[in-house]
């Protein structure tokens, strides 16, 4: 029997080939992104976020909650949840390590990309509560934080709980978006890096081969 702390068998952890591939996919979407936005703005991306942006007086306090997962507080949630309901370090530590790293190398690309939020990029912005009037915009940190998250978690839930984790990341674009704080391109770049980011996590240290929360349904928890 183990501890505790590693209540699931060392067998279980893999290091999937086609992590590779996925890293690859996501880095190629960062890079794609990068070379629109460092070209300028493009009208499609302007419409977009016209059409994004144009949500109802309600939308801003019903995207305020789900939109804290892609702050720095959402790392913290995830990890004391992932270690409260798994035991083992993976989930948890990952939960904080991914986002934060994410995180940072979002902000070296905001220095290198140097592209301005909507507020500087689009004439006549309509301004909402809370829409940030400075700083930088390409990626986004808070999509980065998000689909790092959902990325990190994603082989320890089943499909249900996946698809939910990774709508929670979706919603915090769009809530970035609605607040008039992103272009539409610096979610999915930002999104691209997180997801790499928890990709990078899983090949180095390895991801569960069952998702723990079936292990839990079926009663094999123990080694």
């Amino acid at each position: 029997m183990t501890g505790p702390s590693q209540p699931y068998p060392q067998t279980l952890w893999v290091r999937p080939h086609d992590l590779w591939l996925k890293i690859l996919a996501s880095l190629g979407v960062l890079g794609l992104t990068t070379l629109v936005a460092v070209g300028g703005l493009p009208q499609w991306e302007v419409d977009l976020f016209d059409f994004l942006n144009s949500g109802p007086a309600w939308l801003p306090g019903v995207l305020w909650a789900p939109m804290q997962f892609g702050s720095l507080f959402g790392p913290v949630l995830v990890a004391l949840v992932a270690w409260l309901r798994w035991r083992t370090w993976r989930p948890w530590v990952g939960s904080i390590v991914a986002p934060v790293i994410a995180w940072q190398l979002a902000k070296m690309v905001k220095w290198t990309i140097e592209r301005g939020r909507p507020f500087e990029e689009i004439q006549d912005l309509t301004f909402k509560s809370g829409t940030p009037q400075e700083g930088l915009g390409f990626v986004s940190g808070h999509s980065a934080i998000a689909f790092a998250l959902a990325a990190v978690l994603s082989p320890y839930l089943t499909r249900p709980m996946r698809v939910a984790a990774y709508a929670v990341a979706v919603l915090v674009g769009l809530a970035r978006i609605d607040a008039g704080a992103h272009l539409p391109l610096d979610i999915v770049g930002g999104g691209a890096l997180g997801y790499a980011i928890a990709l990078c996590w899983h090949l180095g240290v390895g991801q569960p081969s069952v998702p723990l929360e079936v292990l839990r349904r079926i009663g094999t928890s123990g080694a």
